[in-house]
């Protein structure tokens, strides 16, 4: 009989071991997934030097995304943190499941260019379990690096050797002009 209850204990014991290997296995590779996602996001805003957040299901970056979120099957959703916008994988705004979340971040630098921004972006993955389904959701997040193409305010901005360049919307409008040629209240910052 004393056999019979420790060949049971073993077998419970076995099982409880092969479940958490299988979840750590799961949560690894969704983890992943999940920074391969954000890394691919990340390289396609800085190719693009940023986004257009006010009419994302027009732009071109969030279309790559997307595609790449469909060819890969990335399924994912959470919740946006606040002041963040959720991209969903239409690429449209939804910020009760998106499949990522986006947040452009002003920044300030004293030198030469004094308003441009980065983005902030955060993306899920979760703890499936074959049995248990859906137990945990977690994030991963990351930031693109400072572009130079997102102003915020049009005028003309400084740059190296005493030169400005105009921007308008974001983007460059025309040659760099020497800063003094400029009428002085053109010049941001």
């Amino acid at each position: 009989m004393r056999e019979a209850i420790g060949g049971t204990w073993l077998f419970q014991i076995v099982i409880a071991f092969v479940l958490l290997f299988t979840a750590f296995l799961c949560l690894s590779i969704n983890h992943s997934k999940a920074f391969n996602v954000k890394n691919m996001i990340v390289n396609t805003i800085e190719r693009s030097e940023g986004l257009n957040l006010d009419n994302p299901k027009d732009d071109e970056a969030i279309k790559k995304i997307t595609n790449y979120l469909k060819e890969t099957s990335y399924r994912t959703t959470g919740n946006c943190p606040d002041n963040y916008i959720g991209i969903n994988r239409d690429g449209e705004k939804d910020n009760r499941n998106p499949a990522f979340c986006i947040k452009q971040q002003l920044t300030r630098t004293p030198s030469e260019l004094p308003e441009m921004a980065y983005y902030r972006i955060v993306v899920f993955y979760q703890l499936d379990l074959p049995i248990f389904n859906e137990m945990f959701n977690f994030q991963v997040t990351g930031d693109t690096k400072v572009l130079s193409n997102s102003f915020t305010k049009d005028g003309y901005y400084r740059g190296p050797e005493s030169m400005c360049q105009e921007y308008k919307n974001g983007q460059k409008i025309g040659n760099p002009k020497r800063c003094r040629d400029v009428p002085a209240n053109k010049i941001v910052g």
